[in-house]
């Protein structure tokens, strides 16, 4: 009876033996590759640990673990442009974005690094430095504060724009997981969109075509910019309740040009209220 029970407990062991043996050739306790998708401005050669891997757009799966990339830009106008290199850590199941827009003077150069780190807890964050520091930080719209950065939100699908005075805006939709820290690495680009010289004389030599009054905003004040979209340099600050004559409309009037002192600059028509001309005190 004892040599049965022996042999009994013997065959279930190398059932489950064998078992685990087929689960593991399967790759059933591997761990889920983690992914990397990497673009660039211009195209550009990819190089990850020293090895050619292929030309941006460049996405792949990897085995999770530390990585060096390398992106060498291929120029068709003869400008010897610098190469970019980093290190990255890929995590299990977790997509890293890298994009890099290449200039000619590395101050007009571009680029971000989404990344990913497991946390203690199950909440979800978002962690921003950037270059140059002290940049204004929003999150879906809201304004959280400035670079260097650590924001609690909750998992899913976000836009974060990061800007500052002098550079351009740099927006990024991101995909913030529960348990995790989302790092963005953001380095902005130096503005070349020179501010519009204004005169005096101004008002006088353009149309008003309306009167606008400022709404309230998140922030206390409206940002006034060079250019008729985000991507243009701040060149002044309005603030809710002010009212000034618009000169100028954007494209399907989303942007108004307005005359602020003896300045110009375009303003978001979501955040002002048009007036009648006949309500402009005299």
């Amino acid at each position: 009876m004892k040599k049965k029970i022996i042999a009994t407990g013997l065959t279930i062991l190398g059932i489950i033996m064998m078992g685990f043996s087929i689960l593991l050739f399967v790759g059933f306790f591997k761990p889920e590759d983690a992914g990397i998708l990497i673009e660039s401005d211009p195209a550009s050669i990819v190089y990850i640990d020293n090895k050619e891997v292929g030309a941006t757009p460049y996405e792949a799966n990897l085995k999770p673990g530390e990585i060096s990339v390398r992106i060498k830009p291929v120029s068709n106008t003869g400008i010897i442009l610098d190469d970019y290199e980093t290190q990255i850590n890929l995590i299990s199941g977790i997509r890293t974005i890298i994009k890099r827009n290449f200039r000619e003077n590395d101050d007009f150069s571009s680029g971000a690094i989404v990344s990913f780190e497991k946390t203690s807890s199950y909440e979800s964050f978002v962690t921003t430095v950037s270059i140059p520091d002290n940049a204004e930080v929003s999150i879906d719209g809201k304004v959280y504060g400035f670079t260097p950065i650590r924001i609690s939100v909750p998992a899913g699908d976000h836009t974060l724009l990061v800007s500052a005075t002098g550079y351009l805006d740099k927006q990024l939709p991101i995909r913030v997981y529960k348990g995790h820290k989302l790092t963005a690495a953001i380095k902005l680009a130096k503005s070349n969109e020179p501010v519009p010289e204004t005169t005096s004389d101004a008002s006088e030599s353009n149309e008003i075509k309306f009167r606008v009054r400022i709404n309230k905003t998140d922030v206390g004040f409206l940002r006034v910019r060079s250019g008729s979209s985000i991507g243009f340099p701040e060149v002044g600050q309005v603030k809710p309740g002010e009212e000034y004559d618009v000169i100028d409309t954007g494209e399907n009037n989303k942007w108004y040009k307005i005359q602020f002192g003896e300045n110009e600059g375009w303003v978001s028509s979501e955040f002002v209220s048009q007036i009648p001309l006949t309500d402009t005190p005299e």
